[in-house]
């Protein structure tokens, strides 16, 4: 078991490194020391590193609640702390008494020291901050890892057009950040937001007007997924106008880094993303020669990459904690047609299953 010093010094190498811990570590530390009892007196077998996923997730769950929204739409990533439990062949009884923990922590926890870095991130006004923060997401949280669909296809693509899989991985994260819908439409921005104002009915003062507002400023994102431009105009050394392949332009794009000045008309691969009224480059731009930019064909890129990613998807199956067989399409791609059933299907009880409804009825008297 960990030191509060050992614990603190893991704790923040498992945080983006401009995130500091320091305002709820004492109390993860404290959760910590009781699941690894917990562990220790029940488990089979386990190491530290399992331990602080469930941390991890406990202080998601706290914090905004993000794993929770997916951990219900998605059959897939099931109830995460019985899988947990089940993964380290614990018992029902002990399987309560974590569970019990996870709920004990989440109503008692006061500030979130993530949550007060999501905020800060949206509100700085820098879009390296808010992205870093966004991209930090899909790219460290296990449960959005199983939310996704097959990435061999986009990195494949990424790492074509870069020419190197770091840079390549980079501009994937942004991607997922940004521009993938979950199985309801909904971009990461879409769903931060949504869960920064349920937030702000248990929030007071200050951080309830900064969660309005950091959900103002993450509904006003907009994105657009990675395709070709040609440079029409150049405002200074990182500020350029950018024609769509389709037409649109795009003035004042703001790039990371500075551009040289000889980049009149030629063609480039970028993502943007439109921040507080200014648009920037999401991630990294590659430019192209001519001969690149006539067989790029964005539309056709991506509707064969997302027909891969969906195929793919029909041939990999699961079961659920209740035994039912589905393929990974199922889970991903589909919403039930009845919005009634749809809306349950969200709060994770489908009506194919046994649930909460099943057992309620079977308790009702006989008449």
């Amino acid at each position: 078991m960990y030191t509060i010093a050992e614990f603190t010094s893991r704790w923040q190498r498992l945080h983006h490194p401009s995130m500091n811990v320091d305002g709820d570590v004492v109390f993860f530390y404290e959760i910590y020391v009781r699941l690894h009892r917990l562990a220790e007196q029940y488990a089979a077998g386990f190491d530290e590193q399992f331990i602080l996923s469930l941390l991890l997730y406990t202080e998601n769950t706290l914090a905004v609640g993000l794993d929770g929204v997916y951990e219900y739409r998605y059959r897939s990533v099931g109830d995460v702390v019985f899988r947990w439990c089940e993964s380290l062949d614990m018992g029902a009884d002990a399987t309560s008494q974590v569970d019990s923990l996870v709920s004990e922590a989440v109503s008692r926890a006061g500030c979130s020291a993530l949550r007060q870095w999501m905020t800060e991130c949206v509100l700085s006004g820098d879009f390296s901050r808010m992205s870093g923060m966004m991209a930090w997401f899909p790219c460290e949280d296990p449960v959005m890892w199983h939310i996704f669909p097959d990435l061999r296809f986009r990195e494949v693509m990424f790492r074509r057009l870069t020419g190197d899989w770091q840079t390549a991985r980079q501009m994937l994260w942004a991607d997922l950040a940004f521009n993938w819908r979950d199985k309801r439409g909904y971009f990461l921005a879409d769903t931060l937001s949504k869960q920064f104002r349920y937030e702000v009915s248990f929030a007071e003062g200050k951080e309830k007007d900064r969660l309005k507002e950091a959900a103002e400023s993450l509904d006003a994102i907009r994105s657009e997924r990675l395709d070709t431009y040609t440079v029409i105009g150049r405002k200074d050394g990182r500020t350029l106008t950018l024609l769509h392949r389709d037409g649109r332009e795009f003035r004042d794009v703001i790039f990371p880094a500075p551009v040289s000045e000889n980049v009149q008309s030629r063609p480039l691969a970028a993502q943007l993303v439109t921040y507080n009224d200014k648009t920037y480059i999401n991630g990294s731009a590659v430019w192209l020669n001519k001969e690149a930019l006539s067989v790029w064909n964005g539309e056709n890129n991506w509707s064969d990459i997302l027909k891969k990613e969906q195929d793919a998807a029909k041939l990999t199956f699961f079961t659920t904690t209740f035994g039912k067989r589905l393929s990974l399409y199922e889970d991903l791609y589909t919403v039930p047609e009845d919005p009634e059933e749809a809306c349950y299907a969200d709060m994770g009880i489908y009506f194919d299953e046994p649930n909460i409804f099943d057992f309620l009825g079977c308790m009702k008297p006989e008449n």
